[in-house]
């Protein structure tokens, strides 16, 4: 009985998870629902054994387990139903009940260490956390955030960037000097926002396949450009259609623009990638470990080689 009933509240619960937004349109009903029966039958045993697991370590109750070891296999649960559907696993994500902890802090293994930050895209810190885990075991105080926090409509990221800056570099986990800023999709929007213009603090910005959409809906891409203060790294795909956000076309103008302004940033183009092509169904190996080094050689140019302020 007990068995039976843990079973019927994990599928509940992923009932909740998947819940479909109007974004899928109608058309796309079946094979949403198909998509979640296959990613259901898939997960729900990983889970089941995975609190049968911790009740026969710890004991007690198996209702207690249940929401950590679903929340440990969401990511791949929801990166399983946007596989199927044949979109990028951030659709899928935004639809789930649950995207992660707003912030995730993970120090370095062997110590204290400089300050990354890492903002996710859209979908959530829990896609993003496996990255962050890297940047730590490298020897940095890493702390992800939730992009959507910082890319923000209220138009209020660049005081919450200014401030998990200022809270990272107090940390008793930190060493002392300027953070890097590494940005994902809406996070890599935000990150070329604020981050940029906060050169006081900010050795330099990383980012992923950034948003830029929203660059033409508040000024130029001269006086965005202008703006920009901190060294830049960007990694864009050449066939990057998703929701037309972070076109290849707009981010190739920012480039030219920042050459035309004396601007020190630097485009990486992987001609063959679409968006998320470091994760999930957009993987993309040979482009996503190109883009890891040259993260790291930057990281350690700024971060390990130069003076800490």
């Amino acid at each position: 009985m007990k068995r039976n009933l843990t079973t019927t509240i994990l599928s509940r619960w992923f009932a909740t998870s998947f819940v479909v937004f109007a974004v899928f349109g109608e058309a796309h009903a079946t094979s949403m629902e198909q998509a979640k029966a296959k990613c259901h039958a898939q997960f729900v045993p990983v889970v089941r054994e995975c609190v049968h697991r911790k009740m026969a370590e710890s004991g007690g109750s198996g209702f207690k387990y249940i929401p950590g070891c679903r929340a440990a296999i969401m990511p791949q649960a929801r990166a399983c139903v946007a596989k199927l559907l044949g979109g990028g696993d951030e659709d899928a994500a935004e639809n789930g009940a649950d995207n992660g902890q707003s912030e995730i802090d993970l120090p370095a293994p062997s110590g204290k260490g400089r300050v990354v930050i890492v903002l996710s895209g859209r979908d959530g810190t829990d896609p993003y956390a496996d990255y962050a885990g890297k940047l730590a075991k490298l020897g940095y105080y890493t702390v992800l955030l939730d992009g959507k926090d910082i890319l923000s409509s209220d138009m209020r990221g660049g005081d919450r960037l200014q401030q998990a800056i200022a809270k990272a570099q107090s940390s008793a986990d930190a060493l002392p000097g300027k953070v890097a800023v590494v940005g994902f999709s809406q996070g890599g929007g935000g990150a070329l926002s604020y981050a940029e213009r906060q050169p006081e603090t900010v050795a330099t910005v990383i980012a992923y396949y950034p948003a830029t959409s929203f660059i033409a809906k508040v000024t130029d891409m001269k006086t965005f450009v202008g703006k920009f203060q901190v060294p830049s790294l960007v990694f864009a795909g050449g066939k990057d259609t998703y929701r037309d956000c972070c076109l290849l076309t707009i981010i190739k103008d920012m480039d030219a623009k920042a050459k035309e302004l004396g601007k020190p940033m630097e485009l990486v183009v992987y001609p063959d990638a679409g968006h998320n092509f470091i994760k999930g169904a957009g993987y993309r190996a040979d482009d996503a470990e190109d883009a890891w080094k040259r993260t790291v050689e930057r990281l350690h140019h700024y971060l390990d080689e130069a003076p800490a302020n």
